[in-house]
């Protein structure tokens, strides 16, 4: 009897594909050579436990289950690795064993309670044959010094009379001491272990995808496809962008250039040649932005994205297979991978997939762009990454690069526009004493009257949805709301609708407009806030200077909400540096209004206290977790796991869409469930558990809430600013 694979494929036949396939892979992502022998054992090995009599009765349909083959092939590679552990004369041959714990986990996690309780397996008596060919494809890969296969044949069978499940519970004697196999593989160096799932992972999944290729991981001539985009653009390159060019050979790179001027097109002209590029930004809507913008330039097929609402998008959105568009984007295994910071950071909490995702950024080019927009916690889990580690190659990037900033990260070569486009003066700056829900809602109704269209920015939901009613109520008809608390249905259609202004428009919103929406208005009304972000703001009115200054009113009496937020010290801070700023400032002068509150914050107590613990979350984590993926049902862990302390949501379905989703699901469509949530603070959870009713036929939880023009509506309470962050930022 043939033994299968898969219904359609023989086993030895699919073993030899992927093995190949993983090698030339290997090949190209460099790996040292005792990882390349125990990558190729890996490909050769991960699937001889299919032959056993269930999964062979089971891939011909004649049973619906069979025992899992990925622990069945645990006795074959376990034993192989130990015996080319000690050919290879490794340090400690006793627990090095990656290509054991890559064969184990590549159908599930590495976790405590992996294949527990699993008796021995009924393997096929035409076993031997199939190891005789294994050996045969695996001397074809290069895999020399291999025992003979009758010698491992011998000694194998007394591992195959016992339960894979014993073997890897059994406690052992090892250089550390005396560990069962299970922690052994936990305490692998993650990098390594990392490096050889990868390939194994890679290679399997592009032979189901029917890719013979390694090519399609990689960019084969991005040069070429930037240098084509420029043409189109049929403009010359400006100096700082040539300089990035020229610094293609920098490990590192800091560029500051400002918002509209070409900072993109830098940053893939220092990419060039690069083999695989990972472009990180803050936001969802900058991501999706970008995903698109990459996709013009480099071609569909080659870019992939990666954050939470991938698959939603790639379904609406790509003529690509979604299954394998959302799985080679969401590992970063795509040649160009647009992502949310998150998602990097995630994987290096150990979330699922982090071994894919942090090997394929460790030999990728990747760049951090917008880098200001984070809160120290965050750059505090970045720091620790990137010292863990570092990517082949780094570019930071923003319009205002703060030198203290800077000087946190990888020193780089810092490379920054030219002294002329910094003297555009797009905004006419107005401090005033009143409040925003006061003097603002007249001030920017007069201005909609004058034919203008005004931005209003306010700092908390609560503040946005009362300017929305107090204008509402006075008759003003052109008028828009956006804040966080939207369904992405809604938010979608609104985001749609403001990013072509017209005179008159008042469009409401919170800080989610400062690192998202590509928008240009003609006055900004907004409460104070730190610099950084007031400047983020008014990069949204008169965006390209196209137009003579542009009115910013900036009101000085902030909120109880503000306050909470961001803190009194960090506001009057930012108010004494916005009132030394000349009145129509050129955006060098708010690139050093920005320099100048950083370098107060950074060393603040608070903001110190808040980066540290970044770090050492990060630290603490990948400590205790070793090479287990996290367990999300632990409370403490889970709690860990999220790279914005502070704002943590949990999406939820508004009890009014309730019947609308039942119908999607009803009608195969639950891919577009996604446009009906709205995320929530966590925190309201646990305040006002009588809100909240899981809903298992859907999984997802309703939100007995009222929702309307406003938004989701905060229970009694809910729109207090609660959070566990200290407010310094």
């Amino acid at each position: 009897m043939v033994l299968l694979a898969k219904p359609d494929v023989s086993l030895i036949d699919h073993l030899a594909e992927v093995t190949r396939l993983g090698a030339a892979i290997a090949d190209r992502l460099g790996l040292s050579a005792p990882l390349r022998t125990k990558a190729l054992v890996a490909c050769a090995l991960h699937d001889v436990g299919k032959a056993t009599r269930d999964f062979q009765e089971y891939i011909r349909g004649r049973q619906k289950r069979a025992y899992p083959h990925a622990l069945a092939s645990l006795p074959f590679v376990l034993l192989l690795e130990g015996l080319l552990n000690r050919g290879m004369g490794l340090v400690s041959p006793r627990s090095q064993y990656e290509a054991t714990a890559a064969v184990l986990t590549h159908h599930s996690p590495l976790s405590p309670e992996l294949y527990k309780g699993y008796e021995r397996p009924d393997y096929e008596p035409t076993l031997e044959p199939l190891l005789q060919a294994v050996w045969q494809l695996l001397r074809e890969v290069g895999v020399a010094e291999l025992p003979p296969v009758e010698h491992f044949w011998q000694h194998v069978q007394g591992l195959m009379n016992d339960s894979p499940s014993a073997l890897l519970d059994g406690v052992q004697n090892t250089n550390e001491g005396r560990r069962s196999l299970r922690g052994v593989l936990q305490g692998l160096p993650p990098e390594d272990f990392a490096c050889v799932k990868s390939v194994l992972h890679l290679a399997d999944w592009l032979v189901s995808a029917k890719q013979s290729k390694p090519q399609v991981l990689f960019l084969t001539d991005g040069r070429s496809a930037v240098a084509r985009h420029l043409e189109g653009l049929n403009a010359p390159l400006r100096w700082f962008q040539r300089a990035a060019q020229r610094a293609a050979e920098s490990e590192v790179l800091w560029l500051r250039a400002p918002t509209g001027t070409g900072k993109t097109e830098a940053l893939l002209l220092w990419a060039g040649g690069t083999d695989r590029l990972i472009y990180l930004l803050p936001t969802q809507a900058t991501t999706n932005a970008m995903w698109r913008r990459l996709r013009r330039i480099y071609g569909d097929e080659i870019v992939g994205i990666a954050h939470g609402r991938a698959a939603y998008m790639l379904q609406k959105a790509s003529d690509e297979d979604p299954l394998d568009a959302r799985l080679f984007g969401s590992v970063f295994a795509k040649p160009v991978v647009v992502a949310t910071l998150d998602q990097y950071l995630l994987a290096h909490l150990n979330g699922r997939h982090w071994e894919e995702r942090r090997a394929l950024a460790r030999r990728a080019t990747v760049v951090l762009d917008e880098v200001h927009a984070y809160e120290p916690y965050t750059l505090g889990l970045l720091l620790a990454a990137l010292e863990r580690e570092r990517p082949a190659r780094l570019a930071l990037a923003s319009a205002t690069l703060p030198e203290p900033l800077l000087r946190l990260f990888p020193s780089g070569r810092l490379i920054e526009a030219e002294s002329e486009l910094w003297q555009r003066r797009r905004h006419r700056l107005e401090l005033r004493e009143g409040s925003l829900l006061e003097e603002g809602v007249t001030e920017a109704i007069q201005a909609a009257q004058a034919g203008r269209s005004v931005l209003v920015v306010a700092n908390t939901v609560r503040d946005a949805q009362a300017f929305y009613g107090q204008v509402r109520e006075r008759g003003w008809e052109q008028l828009e709301l956006l804040h966080a608390r939207f369904v992405f249905r809604d938010r979608q259609e609104k985001e749609a609708r403001v990013s072509c202004p017209v005179p008159g428009m008042i469009f409401v919103a919170t800080q989610v407009v400062e690192v998202s929406l590509d928008i240009s208005y003609d006055v900004l009304v907004t409460e104070l806030a730190p610099v950084d972000a007031l400047v983020q703001r008014m990069g949204r009115v008169n965006r390209r200077g196209e137009s003579s200054s542009a009115p910013v009113w900036i009101y000085r009496r902030w909120s109880e909400g503000a306050r909470r937020i961001y803190g009194e010290e960090l506001l009057e801070w930012s108010a004494e540096i916005l009132a030394r700023l000349p009145l129509e400032p050129a955006d060098l002068d708010l690139a050093d209004a920005t320099h100048q509150l950083y370098e107060r914050a950074v060393l603040t107590e608070g903001w110190r206290g808040e980066l540290a613990l970044g770090q050492e979350t990060l630290n603490s984590v990948q400590r205790a977790l070793g090479c287990y993926t996290i367990d999300l049902s632990d409370e403490a862990l889970r709690e860990r796991f999220t790279a914005r302390r502070g704002m943590v949501t949990v999406e939820v379905l508004p009890e009014r869409f309730l019947e609308e989703a039942c119908g999607l699901k009803k009608q195969g469509e639950g891919w577009k469930l996604v446009e009906l949530l709205v995320p929530v603070p966590l925190w309201w959870f646990r305040q006002f558990p009588e809100k909240f009713s899981p809903i298992s036929d859907l999984g997802l939880v309703v939100a007995e809430l009222p929702y309307t023009e406003l938004g989701l509506s905060a229970p009694v309470g809910g729109d207090s600013v609660h959070t566990s962050q200290p407010a310094i930022w």
